[in-house]
């Protein structure tokens, strides 16, 4: 399996360094995100799975012929407490180090993706209390009547109008749909014609539809477990980039691209939803009390899934918008997809039949 544990290692190290800095600027993401989207997801995956396995692989090697019948004999030998095998096998303290450094940063990884996933929760509840608290809540005719106004059926799930008057719109998931809250500013609902209203929001309802925040939090907690690999930080720039542009496409199936072009013109021009937030918690401090951490989710938009527009905005995203590029044929997608299964199953078929 030492061979098997070298080709890991050398695939963890391209997906790690070289791919990444290569994909970042591609130009066939803007042509069709989702294939972009999936070959990230791969990427991550596959990079994750050599770099635990390459070292798992080498530190296997003396006790089988493959990676299952062999951890099943390391698991026999530590129950017995038969170290005196070890010798008889020819494990030598490299062995041991390498299967340790598996373990530990597969455990890492997980570990991170609990935590963030953890905290995310948290932020998202403090971000929603701190919301209802600040705004006026759109009862169940007014959000009928706004939906059919803005041509979305009268879903409009759970909205809130906050008084400010920089114009912005997010949503901040819940653990269902049902659970999501939508959040309208004033200065959006006044600075907006209604067409550009609707197109804003089918935005947000495509990030909430799509489950955009389970992508974002996901490569977030790859970049927190690994922040100074070039992967995880090209990874994360990217997912959020191809989230607005998959929102976008979502938007322009019903409103068009001049109204989603002039809506995130207008959206530009103000503050993004950490300021506004921030000036609106200043009534909290003077009472003595202890403010919500307000600023987290803007901080960490991505992760928090109330990413304010004027921050994602991104050249490829605008120029995409304002002149629509050549969809992927038929080749390019199939190629892609193949690309995709590689990564996923090379590193699987490595770690459970490789020998």
């Amino acid at each position: 399996m030492t061979i098997l544990a070298a080709c890991l290692a050398a695939l963890a190290l391209v997906l790690a360094i070289s791919v990444p800095r290569l994909l970042r600027e591609a130009k066939f993401r803007s042509r069709s995100p989702w294939a972009a989207m999936l070959l990230w997801q791969a990427i991550a995956l596959a990079g994750g799975l050599s770099m635990v396995g390459a070292p798992m692989l080498y530190g296997l090697g003396p006790f089988g012929d493959s990676a299952p019948a062999a951890a099943a004999h390391v698991l026999r030998l530590m129950a017995e407490a038969d170290f005196a095998a070890l010798t008889d096998l020819g494990v030598h303290p490299g062995h041991i180090f390498a299967l340790c450094l598996s373990v530990l940063l597969g455990g890492h990884l997980l570990l991170t993706l609990l935590l963030t996933y953890v905290r995310v929760l948290g932020q998202r509840r403090r971000h929603r209390d701190v919301v209802r608290l600040l705004s006026t809540p759109v009862d169940g005719n007014q959000a009928s009547a706004l939906g059919r106004h803005l041509n979305l059926s009268g879903d409009l799930v759970d909205a809130h109008v906050l008084e400010h008057e920089a114009p912005l719109a997010y949503c901040l998931p819940g653990r269902t749909h049902a659970g999501s809250v939508t959040v309208l500013s004033r200065g959006l609902l006044d600075q907006l014609s209604a067409a550009e209203l609707g197109a804003v929001v089918a935005h947000e309802k495509t990030h909430l539809q799509q489950r955009h925040h389970f992508l974002t939090m996901a490569f977030e907690a790859w970049y927190r477990a690994l922040p100074w690999l070039p992967t995880t930080r090209h990874g994360r720039a990217a997912v959020t980039e191809l989230t607005e542009m998959l929102a976008d496409d979502g938007a322009l199936r019903a409103h068009s691209r001049q109204d989603l072009l002039r809506a995130l013109a207008l959206s530009s021009a103000g503050r993004d939803h950490q300021d506004v937030l921030r000036s609106a918690e200043r009534p909290q401090r003077t009472r003595g009390g202890t403010p919500p951490e307000t600023g987290a989710p803007a901080r960490d938009a991505s992760v928090a899934g109330a990413a304010p527009e004027t921050a994602l905005i991104t050249t490829a995203r605008l120029s995409r918008l304002l002149i629509p590029p050549e969809p992927l044929g038929r080749p390019a997608l199939a190629g892609t997809l193949a690309v995709v299964a590689a990564l996923v199953l090379v590193p699987l078929a490595a770690l459970l039949l490789g020998s």
